[in-house]
This record gives structure tokens, C-alpha cells and sequence, in this order.
């Protein structure tokens, strides 16, 4: 596994599709496998405001309004913001590096993991530590999953419970139009280990809009570790459905998780075929 490093703004362009190639003239002549791109350790807000200025003079509109803003990007720095293929390709014609370097780097199928992994003063020009490529490689993973199912995105959500505590958390995943998760599952409400969480669906769909979301799954868990559904689980579950479906997004399912050997060792419970059958886990 090796390790692509660039500065702040180059990340940034190479994960939102503005550049496609990233330099790295200084290296030995390249080879071909599987890349983490890195941002500068040095990346500031004067040098991101820069880089503003000068994406407002030179990049079409379009793929102006794509960059974030500061606030977005400020915790990057010597951080792993996405993982690619990558491969050398010899240049040809009159043009070369100023270091003369006679190749460039051709990165392609560049993926922005879910969330930064820390790198800084853990990571090498070209050998990651075998723990942080361990991570990079859990965290492709995540990219390649297929919520097909209930099953499927159960496993997130249980993964997601501790975030609550001993509480009550509502959860929305966020999915696209591969299905595959866009992020995490994102806790939007909590409540407390007597009661139940109020959720709010402008909340729900507010996370889901923020990432372009095609479908969401939503979850909460019962920290008493029985998932039974409730009234009030059934209304949520057919007012989230409702809006998404004037929202143009699709709803996939409401869990309710208990314990792990909840319902036959199922772990929790669909809401979704307690209404009409419609999107069922196995």
C-alpha cells in the first residue's frame, strides 16, 4: 500500500473531480497498485482562502460551487481524505515538470473514504504502517458495500449504537444510487433509557440533503434490548415515508434494534414489514 501526499487544495480538487492528475515529481520512477491521498500537513486557512481565490477566477462555476468551505475542511490537514488506483504514464511532447521529471501520476477511480483517517507523523512518502493501510482498507471496504436489505445495513447501525450510550439514538443512512453508503450512519436525535427520542423529520432529511442522498435507512435502538414496535414507531415509520416520498427520496426501512439475539438472533426488528411488507430484511 502506498501513500500519495498533496497539498490541501489538491486533495480537495482530486476528490471532487476538478483534477484528475496529481504530480509528484520528486519520487522514483512510479509503478502501478492501490494510493491514499493525503493533504498537506501545512494546509491553513490563509493557504485554503488562496486557493479560493484563485478556484473563483480559473474554474467553471460549476465546479466552483462544488469546493467546501473552510469550516468543512479545516481538520484535514495530515489526514487520508481518499483512496484510488493509481499509475505512471510518460509524458511526450515538449512539456516536462520543472524538476524534469518525465512522469506523472494518472490517478483514477479516486473514492473519498466516509471520514479522515489521521496520518500525520504516522505515514511515509511511499510504505504505509501496516495499522493505518489496515484502516485505508477497512474503509474501502465500507465504500464497496450494497445495502440490499434490512441485513445489510443492520450490521452499520449495530456498529453505530455505542454513540448513544445507554440511550435511545435515532440513526439515517444516507445511500446513493448504486446503493452503497454514502457515510456512517448519523445520529439525529437522543433521547434517555426511560423514555423515547423525539425525532424531528426535518432533521432526518436535512442529513440526507446534505450528501445527496437517493434512499435513506432510518434506525433507533431500545436500550432495554427488546424491540418491540410500537404505535407511535408505526406512525414515525409511515410519516417518514410520506415525506420522503414528496421529498423525492426513497425510504427503505425503520429498525428497531434490541439485543444482538433479539428475534431469533436477528437483532432487531423492521418496521417496514409491520406496515405493508413492501422492503424486508432476510
Amino acid at each position: 500500500m502506498n501513500a500519495l501526499t498533496c497539498t490541501g487544495p489538491y486533495a480537495i480538487l482530486i476528490l471532487y473531480g476538478i483534477k484528475l492528475v496529481e504530480n509528484r515529481s520528486m519520487w522514483p520512477e512510479p509503478s502501478e497498485g492501490r494510493a491514499a491521498i493525503s493533504c498537506s500537513k501545512s494546509f491553513c486557512k490563509e493557504e485554503y482562502g488562496q486557493f479560493i481565490a484563485w478556484a473563483s477566477a480559473n474554474l467553471p462555476p460549476e465546479d466552483f460551487e462544488k469546493l467546501p468551505a473552510w469550516c468543512e475542511v479545516k481538520d484535514w490537514p495530515g489526514k487520508i481524505v481518499g483512496v484510488s488506483d493509481y499509475k505512471a504514464r510518460e509524458r511526450t511532447g515538449r512539456e516536462t515538470w520543472d524538476e524534469g521529471y518525465q512522469y506523472w501520476w494518472d490517478l483514477s477511480n479516486v473514492v473519498r473514504l466516509p471520514e479522515p483517517i489521521s496520518c500525520r507523523g504516522n505515514i511515509g512518502m511511499w510504505q504505509m504502517p501496516l495499522e493505518l493501510a489496515a484502516k485505508v482498507s477497512a474503509a474501502d471496504d465500507f465504500l464497496r458495500l450494497r445495502i440490499e436489505t434490512a441485513d445489510d445495513a443492520y450490521p452499520l447501525f449495530r456498529a453505530a449504537i455505542p454513540i448513544a450510550k445507554d440511550y435511545e439514538g435515532f440513526f439515517v443512512l444516507p445511500i446513493d444510487k448504486e446503493r452503497r453508503p454514502i457515510c456512517k450512519p448519523i445520529l439525529v436525535s437522543l433521547g434517555n433509557i426511560r423514555g423515547t427520542t423525539a425525532v424531528e423529520l426535518r432533521e432526518v432529511f436535512r442529513e440526507a440533503f446534505k450528501v445527496d442522498a437517493d434512499a435513506i435507512i432510518v434506525a433507533h435502538n431500545h436500550p432495554s434490548g427488546d424491540p418491540t414496535t410500537s404505535k407511535a414507531d408505526l406512525q414515525l415509520t409511515a410519516a417518514l415515508q410520506s415525506a420522503a416520498n414528496l421529498l423525492g427520496v426513497k425510504f427503505l426501512d425503520h429498525l428497531i434494534l434490541g439485543s444482538a439475539d433479539c428475534e431469533g438472533g436477528r437483532g432487531y426488528v423492521s418496521v417496514m414489514e409491520r406496515l405493508n411488507n413492501n422492503w424486508t430484511g432476510r
